[in-house]
């Protein structure tokens, strides 16, 4: 989850080391938004697979089904 202090290492480094380490797939929540966006590795490079605000559904199959709802998650 996104903070004001983690910001900008979650969405850079953060995001690139588990890019460089094949984790399979890469999710922020932003309570701000709210917002979901998500990332899934496609050879060795993440491509955006996804990225939803409020009451927005978020169906995504990696690493297993799950329909998200941002707004819904600050409950």
């Amino acid at each position: 989850m996104l903070s004001p202090s983690t910001r900008r290492v979650d969405l850079t480094l953060k995001r690139s080391r588990y890019e460089d380490a094949g984790c399979p797939s890469y999710w922020v929540v932003d309570p701000d938004g709210p917002s979901i966006t998500t990332w899934v590795l496609q050879g060795d490079r993440y491509v955006d697979s996804g990225h939803v605000s409020g009451d927005q559904s978020l169906d995504v199959t990696t690493p297993y089904p799950l329909i998200l709802v941002p707004a819904r998650l600050l409950d």
